[in-house]
Protein backbone atom coordinates (compact mmCIF):
# COMPACT_ATOMS: atom_id res chain seq x y z
CA UNK A 1 0.00 0.00 0.00
CA UNK A 2 1.32 3.25 -0.98
CA UNK A 3 1.57 4.98 2.51
CA UNK A 4 -1.26 7.71 3.36
CA UNK A 5 0.21 11.41 2.86
CA UNK A 6 -2.16 13.92 4.51
CA UNK A 7 -1.46 17.62 4.14
CA UNK A 8 -3.72 19.97 4.00
CA UNK A 9 -2.64 23.61 2.43
CA UNK A 10 -5.80 25.64 2.60
CA UNK A 11 -8.93 25.78 4.01
CA UNK A 12 -11.97 27.94 4.48
CA UNK A 13 -13.64 29.27 7.40
CA UNK A 14 -16.13 27.20 7.33
CA UNK A 15 -16.15 23.28 8.43
CA UNK A 16 -14.22 21.09 5.75
CA UNK A 17 -14.32 17.45 6.17
CA UNK A 18 -11.76 15.37 3.74
CA UNK A 19 -13.18 12.20 2.08
CA UNK A 20 -11.70 9.84 0.20
CA UNK A 21 -12.76 11.85 -3.18
CA UNK A 22 -9.97 14.45 -1.63
CA UNK A 23 -6.83 14.58 -3.50
CA UNK A 24 -3.76 13.97 -1.19
CA UNK A 25 -6.00 13.27 2.30
CA UNK A 26 -7.38 9.61 1.37
CA UNK A 27 -4.96 6.88 0.65
CA UNK A 28 -6.86 3.26 -0.54
CA UNK A 29 -4.68 0.14 0.67
CA UNK A 30 -2.96 -1.71 -2.51
CA UNK A 31 0.71 -2.95 -3.34
CA UNK A 32 3.65 -1.77 -1.50
CA UNK A 33 7.56 -3.16 -0.90
CA UNK A 34 8.49 -5.50 1.45
CA UNK A 35 6.43 -7.06 4.14
CA UNK A 36 7.13 -9.85 5.97
CA UNK A 37 6.78 -13.84 4.95
CA UNK A 38 3.68 -15.18 6.36
CA UNK A 39 5.47 -17.14 8.93
CA UNK A 40 6.67 -14.17 10.18
CA UNK A 41 3.62 -12.21 10.62
CA UNK A 42 1.83 -15.57 11.98
CA UNK A 43 2.00 -14.46 15.71
CA UNK A 44 0.64 -11.09 15.07
CA UNK A 45 -3.47 -11.58 15.31
CA UNK A 46 -4.45 -15.68 15.37
CA UNK A 47 -4.54 -17.73 18.04
CA UNK A 48 -2.53 -20.84 18.68
CA UNK A 49 -5.32 -22.72 17.88
CA UNK A 50 -4.44 -21.14 13.86
CA UNK A 51 -1.56 -23.07 13.64
CA UNK A 52 -2.52 -26.35 14.00
CA UNK A 53 -2.88 -28.78 10.54
CA UNK A 54 -5.22 -27.08 7.93
CA UNK A 55 -6.71 -27.79 4.99
CA UNK A 56 -4.80 -26.89 1.96
CA UNK A 57 -8.13 -27.36 -0.49
CA UNK A 58 -10.54 -25.59 1.96
CA UNK A 59 -12.57 -21.95 0.78
CA UNK A 60 -13.44 -18.65 2.98
CA UNK A 61 -16.95 -17.84 2.80
CA UNK A 62 -17.50 -14.13 4.50
CA UNK A 63 -20.23 -12.88 6.16
CA UNK A 64 -21.62 -9.79 9.12
CA UNK A 65 -18.90 -7.55 7.26
CA UNK A 66 -19.18 -4.26 8.18
CA UNK A 67 -16.89 -1.15 7.24
CA UNK A 68 -17.03 1.02 10.32
CA UNK A 69 -14.65 4.52 9.97
CA UNK A 70 -12.78 4.94 13.20
CA UNK A 71 -11.81 7.98 14.95
CA UNK A 72 -7.75 7.56 15.15
CA UNK A 73 -6.27 10.88 16.94
CA UNK A 74 -7.37 14.42 17.35
CA UNK A 75 -5.40 17.86 17.76
CA UNK A 76 -6.00 20.26 20.64
CA UNK A 77 -8.52 23.61 19.07
CA UNK A 78 -6.32 26.33 17.78
CA UNK A 79 -7.85 29.81 17.01
CA UNK A 80 -6.97 31.54 14.37
CA UNK A 81 -7.61 35.32 13.96
CA UNK A 82 -9.07 36.74 10.29
CA UNK A 83 -5.47 37.25 8.79
CA UNK A 84 -5.78 33.30 8.97
CA UNK A 85 -2.69 30.97 10.10
CA UNK A 86 -1.23 28.19 10.04
CA UNK A 87 -2.30 25.17 12.68
CA UNK A 88 0.82 23.45 14.46
CA UNK A 89 -0.91 21.51 17.28
CA UNK A 90 0.41 17.70 16.81
CA UNK A 91 -2.53 15.22 16.65
CA UNK A 92 -2.63 13.01 19.36
CA UNK A 93 -3.59 9.33 19.43
CA UNK A 94 -7.37 8.29 20.61
CA UNK A 95 -8.15 4.64 19.54
CA UNK A 96 -6.12 2.16 17.74
CA UNK A 97 -6.34 -0.37 14.96
CA UNK A 98 -4.92 -3.65 14.31
CA UNK A 99 -4.87 -6.42 11.42
CA UNK A 100 -5.65 -9.79 12.76
CA UNK A 101 -7.41 -13.09 12.40
CA UNK A 102 -9.05 -15.00 15.37
CA UNK A 103 -10.08 -18.31 14.13
CA UNK A 104 -11.98 -20.88 16.40
CA UNK A 105 -9.72 -23.62 14.72
CA UNK A 106 -7.17 -25.02 12.03
CA UNK A 107 -6.84 -22.10 9.15
CA UNK A 108 -4.02 -21.50 6.77
CA UNK A 109 -2.16 -19.02 7.58
CA UNK A 110 -4.26 -15.77 8.88
CA UNK A 111 -2.70 -13.74 5.61
CA UNK A 112 -4.33 -15.99 3.00
CA UNK A 113 -8.25 -15.31 5.38
CA UNK A 114 -7.22 -11.59 4.73
CA UNK A 115 -6.29 -12.34 1.00
CA UNK A 116 -9.47 -13.52 0.69
CA UNK A 117 -11.41 -10.93 2.14
CA UNK A 118 -9.60 -8.33 0.66
CA UNK A 119 -10.59 -9.75 -2.71
CA UNK A 120 -14.20 -10.46 -2.02
CA UNK A 121 -14.39 -6.74 -0.82
CA UNK A 122 -12.62 -5.47 -4.21
CA UNK A 123 -9.65 -4.36 -2.06
CA UNK A 124 -7.41 -6.41 -3.31
CA UNK A 125 -7.45 -7.06 -7.81
CA UNK A 126 -5.57 -10.52 -8.18
CA UNK A 127 -6.91 -13.70 -10.05
CA UNK A 128 -4.65 -15.98 -7.77
CA UNK A 129 -6.43 -18.38 -5.49
CA UNK A 130 -4.03 -17.98 -2.75
CA UNK A 131 -1.86 -15.71 -1.61
CA UNK A 132 1.09 -17.82 -1.78
CA UNK A 133 0.43 -18.51 -5.57
CA UNK A 134 1.05 -14.39 -5.87
CA UNK A 135 4.58 -13.49 -7.10
CA UNK A 136 5.73 -10.07 -6.74
CA UNK A 137 3.19 -7.94 -5.26
CA UNK A 138 2.46 -7.60 -1.39
CA UNK A 139 -0.72 -5.84 0.46
CA UNK A 140 -0.53 -4.06 3.07
CA UNK A 141 -4.27 -5.24 4.16
CA UNK A 142 -3.19 -8.98 4.72
CA UNK A 143 -0.24 -8.15 6.79
CA UNK A 144 -1.41 -8.90 10.65
CA UNK A 145 -0.11 -7.35 13.72
CA UNK A 146 -0.16 -3.91 11.24
CA UNK A 147 -1.16 -1.52 13.27
CA UNK A 148 -2.63 1.71 10.79
CA UNK A 149 -1.37 4.84 9.83
CA UNK A 150 1.22 6.52 11.82
CA UNK A 151 -0.28 9.65 13.36
CA UNK A 152 1.84 13.38 11.85
CA UNK A 153 1.53 16.71 13.09
CA UNK A 154 -0.80 18.72 11.96
CA UNK A 155 0.20 21.63 9.28
CA UNK A 156 -2.99 22.70 7.79
CA UNK A 157 -3.31 26.52 6.39
CA UNK A 158 -6.50 28.11 7.02
CA UNK A 159 -7.64 31.33 5.59
CA UNK A 160 -10.23 32.34 7.55
CA UNK A 161 -10.94 32.70 11.41
CA UNK A 162 -12.34 30.45 13.70
CA UNK A 163 -11.48 27.75 16.13
CA UNK A 164 -9.71 24.69 14.76
CA UNK A 165 -9.16 21.11 14.98
CA UNK A 166 -7.42 18.66 12.92
CA UNK A 167 -8.28 15.18 13.41
CA UNK A 168 -7.01 11.41 11.43
CA UNK A 169 -9.32 8.51 11.24
CA UNK A 170 -8.92 5.28 9.26
CA UNK A 171 -11.34 3.41 7.41
CA UNK A 172 -11.70 -0.47 8.59
CA UNK A 173 -13.35 -3.92 7.56
CA UNK A 174 -14.61 -6.19 10.06
CA UNK A 175 -15.92 -9.41 8.84
CA UNK A 176 -16.97 -13.21 10.53
CA UNK A 177 -15.73 -16.16 8.36
CA UNK A 178 -16.32 -19.75 7.41
CA UNK A 179 -13.23 -21.38 6.24
CA UNK A 180 -14.51 -25.05 4.61
CA UNK A 181 -12.26 -28.11 3.82
CA UNK A 182 -13.20 -30.33 0.88
CA UNK A 183 -14.28 -33.07 3.33
CA UNK A 184 -16.48 -31.16 5.17
CA UNK A 185 -14.75 -29.93 8.02
CA UNK A 186 -15.60 -26.09 9.00
CA UNK A 187 -13.72 -23.31 11.08
CA UNK A 188 -15.57 -20.34 12.38
CA UNK A 189 -13.43 -16.89 12.45
CA UNK A 190 -13.25 -13.07 12.50
CA UNK A 191 -11.32 -10.80 10.85
CA UNK A 192 -10.26 -7.07 10.68
CA UNK A 193 -7.92 -5.37 9.02
CA UNK A 194 -7.96 -1.16 7.21
CA UNK A 195 -8.32 0.30 3.93
CA UNK A 196 -7.96 4.06 3.92
CA UNK A 197 -6.56 6.72 6.37
CA UNK A 198 -8.65 9.93 6.21
CA UNK A 199 -7.30 13.60 7.15
CA UNK A 200 -10.16 15.95 8.40
CA UNK A 201 -10.31 19.75 9.37
CA UNK A 202 -13.33 20.84 11.91
CA UNK A 203 -14.78 24.17 12.87
CA UNK A 204 -16.15 24.41 16.44
CA UNK A 205 -19.05 26.89 15.65
CA UNK A 206 -19.90 24.87 12.70
CA UNK A 207 -22.37 22.46 11.84
CA UNK A 208 -20.91 19.14 10.03
CA UNK A 209 -22.95 16.23 8.57
CA UNK A 210 -19.75 13.80 8.71
CA UNK A 211 -19.96 11.53 12.13
CA UNK A 212 -16.23 11.16 12.57
CA UNK A 213 -15.65 15.32 12.82
CA UNK A 214 -18.53 15.13 15.32
CA UNK A 215 -16.72 12.10 17.03
CA UNK A 216 -13.63 14.55 16.85
CA UNK A 217 -15.43 17.60 17.81
CA UNK A 218 -16.54 16.19 21.43
CA UNK A 219 -13.35 15.35 21.71
CA UNK A 220 -11.54 18.77 20.90
CA UNK A 221 -14.30 20.95 21.01
CA UNK A 222 -16.57 20.07 23.78
CA UNK A 223 -19.99 18.44 23.79
CA UNK A 224 -21.58 21.66 24.01
CA UNK A 225 -20.10 22.66 20.58
CA UNK A 226 -21.97 23.48 17.55
CA UNK A 227 -19.75 20.86 15.93
CA UNK A 228 -20.28 18.65 18.23
CA UNK A 229 -23.82 18.96 18.07
CA UNK A 230 -24.86 18.56 14.24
Amino acid sequence: MRGGTRRILTACCTAVVLTAGAVGCTSESGKRDGGGSAEDSRGGGARPAAAAKACADGAFTWFNIVKPTRLLGVSEPEDVGKGGGRLTEKIRQVSTVETSVRPEGAVPAPEEALFSLGKEIGEIDSDAPTLKEVTGDSWRFTQVGDQGPRLEEGLARIDGPGRFVQYTAVRTVEADFRHTCAGGRTTLGHAESWTAEVGGLLECGTRTDDATARQAARLACGTDSVAAKS
